[in-house]
């Protein structure tokens, strides 16, 4: 079973890996992470829509999200939009 957890101890809150989801953007209807405010943890709201790309673990500068059961498939193009949009973050 696939599963995505974090851990709450290392999980700083900055958001940044809603920001870069796909699966999370603005109008997404049931968005894989939510973020209840700035500052606050990340939940993992709806699982079924993750497309395994792991963008927010690539993305987690506190290495606090894991996957488990996932179906590791090779990445060969990246979004440049999401980056952009990370990188403003930074």
């Amino acid at each position: 079973m696939f599963t995505i957890t974090r851990d709450e101890k290392r999980c700083v809150g900055c958001g940044e890996c809603v920001v870069i989801c796909p699966q999370s953007q603005a109008g997404t209807s049931k968005p894989v992470l939510v973020s209840p405010g700035p500052g606050e943890i990340p939940l993992v709201s709806c699982i079924e829509n993750c497309i395994q790309c792991m963008s927010c673990l690539d993305v987690c500068r506190a290495s606090a999200i894991l996957f488990a059961g996932a179906h590791i498939i090779p990445r060969l193009v990246a979004n440049r939009v999401l980056e952009d949009q990370v990188r403003r973050i930074l």
